[in-house]
């Protein structure tokens, strides 16, 4: 029966990886294959918040500001695959969630935690010092995407820690999502090292390694 239903999850993490091949192309598909089987990386991109911040003008006009209590039925619009609990658990937690509306509307937002910064994708916990911010969770609605919104949500972001005294904003992305890539070096991120885990069956082993450039 166990031998049975492990089939069943690779059966299904194929097809999973299949459907990626189609909208995402080859790049992309071989490695969210390899996630599904097992292998798992990220880039851990760090911003040091004493730098300059520069002014950000979306090309469209947004209100940027920290979600509330009263707001989460906005949010769960937005992000309808949210799990409910997860998101009152982070507020409770002390997690900031930052929300850019665009005509009373929510169009874009981000997370932050200031404590424990978790990565669900690795099943692990990145390391943070006294003074370290962590940004996660962020998306941007389609019909807003270009518009520079992620950008400048992102700094009022760093700029609201900046004041508050942090020192250092940290976040986690994966290598094929070059667009969120590139979008964070705007932002002044910059890849310092790549974290990961090598899954089969029960045994497991986690890796960090320098950033060279490149992956290997």
């Amino acid at each position: 029966m166990k031998a049975g239903r492990a089939s069943g999850r690779r059966r299904s993490a194929v097809m999973r990886a299949i459907a990626v091949l189609r909208v995402e192309g080859l790049a992309s598909f071989w490695f969210k294959l390899l996630g599904e089987l097992g292998f798992r990386r990220l880039l851990v991109q760090e911003r040091l918040l004493a730098q300059p911040m520069p002014d950000v003008s979306p090309g469209l006009p947004v209100r940027i500001e920290l979600l509330k209590d009263s707001a989460l039925d906005e949010y769960f619009a937005f992000r309808p695959e949210a799990a409910h609990n997860d998101i009152s658990n982070r507020l409770q937690s002390g997690s900031l969630c930052f929300v850019a509306r665009h005509e009373g509307r929510v169009v874009s937002t981000c997370w932050t935690t200031r404590s424990r910064a978790r990565t669900e994708y690795l099943g692990s916990e990145i390391a943070m010092a006294v003074g370290d911010v962590y940004l996660f969770d962020a998306f941007t609605a389609v019909a807003y995407r270009g518009n520079n919104v992620a950008h400048a949500l992102c700094m009022t972001q760093l700029r609201y820690f900046q004041q508050a005294g942090y020192r250092r904003a940290i976040r986690a992305t994966l290598p094929e999502n070059r667009s969120a890539l590139r979008a964070h070096a705007k932002s002044g991120f910059q890849t310092t090292r790549v974290i990961g885990r090598l899954k089969i069956g029960p045994w497991q082993r986690a890796f960090e390694r320098p950033w060279q450039g490149k992956l290997r």
